[in-house]
Formats: C-alpha cells, sequence, structure tokens
C-alpha cells in the first residue's frame, strides 16, 4: 500500500472491514513504512525532504487516523516504528531524522488523547539494523549522490568540494553494510507492543551501544554528546 496515497488507505479499510467477521474488531494497527537517506542538509534538495516527512510522518499519521475508529472500539493497539535516530541526530541523516523526530511527537500526543478511550500506542525505536533490512545499497546510496551533486548549487559545490562530498559517500557505504542483520529484536517489540498486557510505551531493541548513546543524548547536556559523538 502507498501510505501517501489516501484512495488506497481508504481502499484498505474497506477491505479491513469485509475481512472482520461479525463480533470480531481490529485489535492492532502497525505502522511500518518508511524511506531513508542521506547527506547533509545543504546537498539534499527539498523535494527529498517533503517525499520524507510524506512517507515517514504524513503516510504515519493518515493511516493511523484512518483506521483509529476501528482501533477504538476495540481498545486496541497502535504501533509505531521510529528509530534511535528519532531521539537523537546525527550528522548526514537530516532528512531521516527530521521524519522520524515528527513520528515521536505524533505518537506522544495520541498516545495522551487515546488513554481515556483505553488505547495503547507504543512507539519501536530501532538500533542499526541497516544490514538487516537493506534499506540502503550501493546503488541507492550511488543514486542519492548523483542526485544530490548534480542538485546542489555551484556554490556549495564549490564550497564543499569534491573530495569532501566523495568521502562522506563512500563513510555512508561502510556504515551500510554494518549493524545486525537478525530482525528478530524489532519483530518481538512490535509482538509486545501488541499483545502484552501492560505495553511500554517506547520499545528500544537496540544493542548497548545504542542504548547507552540514546542516554547520552536525552538525559545529559549537549557538550557531552557532541564531544563523543560529532566532533569537529
Amino acid at each position: 500500500m502507498d501510505v501517501t496515497s489516501q484512495k488506497q488507505i481508504d481502499n484498505a479499510l474497506k477491505e479491513v472491514k469485509k475481512l472482520l467477521e461479525k463480533g470480531e474488531e481490529l485489535w492492532g494497527l502497525v505502522n511500518n513504512a518508511g524511506l531513508a537517506t542521506y547527506g547533509e542538509v545543504e546537498w539534499v534538495n527539498i523535494e527529498t525532504f517533503r517525499r520524507f516527512l510524506e512517507v515517514n510522518t504524513i503516510g504515519v499519521l493518515a493511516v493511523t487516523k484512518t483506521f483509529l475508529p476501528l482501533i477504538r472500539r476495540a481498545k486496541g493497539r497502535v504501533v509505531t516504528i521510529a528509530s534511535g535516530l528519532g531521539r537523537m541526530a546525527v550528522p548526514m541523516r537530516a532528512p531521516y531524522v527530521v521524519s522520524k523526530y515528527a513520528v515521536e511527537g505524533l505518537c506522544d500526543c495520541l498516545r495522551y488523547e487515546m488513554r481515556s478511550w483505553g488505547v495503547k500506542v507504543s512507539i519501536i525505536e530501532p538500533g542499526n539494523f541497516i544490514a538487516g533490512t537493506s534499506i540502503f545499497s550501493e546503488t541507492s546510496i550511488n543514486d542519492a549522490a548523483k542526485t544530490m551533486w548534480e542538485t546542489m548549487s555551484d556554490d556549495v559545490r564549490s564550497d564543499y568540494g569534491r573530495e569532501h562530498f566523495e568521502a562522506r559517500v563512500n563513510l555512508m557505504k561502510k556504515y551500510a553494510k554494518i549493524g545486525y542483520t537478525d530482525l528478530s529484536p524489532v519483530i518481538n517489540a512490535y509482538t509486545e507492543a501488541l499483545v502484552q498486557r501492560f505495553p511500554q510505551a517506547r520499545y528500544h531493541p537496540m544493542d548497548l551501544y545504542f542504548r547507552l548513546r540514546v542516554f547520552i543524548a536525552t538525559h545529559l547536556p549537549e557538550f557531552f554528546y557532541e564531544k563523543i559523538y560529532v566532533g569537529n
């Protein structure tokens, strides 16, 4: 389903209603659709930022609003994939980070509003599972690099230089090959959010490195995070 198409979302709602037997209710909604890319803020064109917000954020909102009446009647669950990068920012990932920060705020507001209805709203914040999802490939990285280089202004190209640009692209290629290949921690988090009697507001399927990094980003002064993880 294309989550940017309200027509397709409405058709999905009709199909779900057809599948519900008499006396049955829709218990859970899982928002999983998403895009990922990279690039410094000055490199990525505005159309890419809009596309990411449309899929990663507005798509979540549109699907949730459409199915929420069914979920409310069942006092069910809404589970949404966000990211560890919805809690902490990193260089070179602005389009993704912006969209996931917005998802975090959306789900927090929804969780507060749904309390009186008995609906539980949970966020999944995975660590690095890039290697397991193949959300990045060498081809997609090269395609994004080509688009960025061709659409950035002459001044930006001149100021940053091709050498710096290529170094950052190569760094992204290395990053895309690391992380966990076993997706079961994320799947388990989804399952628990749907079926646990007392689901958590946030689930963190991530390793110790990411847990510590998120803790530093969210609990300590900015200076520490920037000094340790961002540098100059």
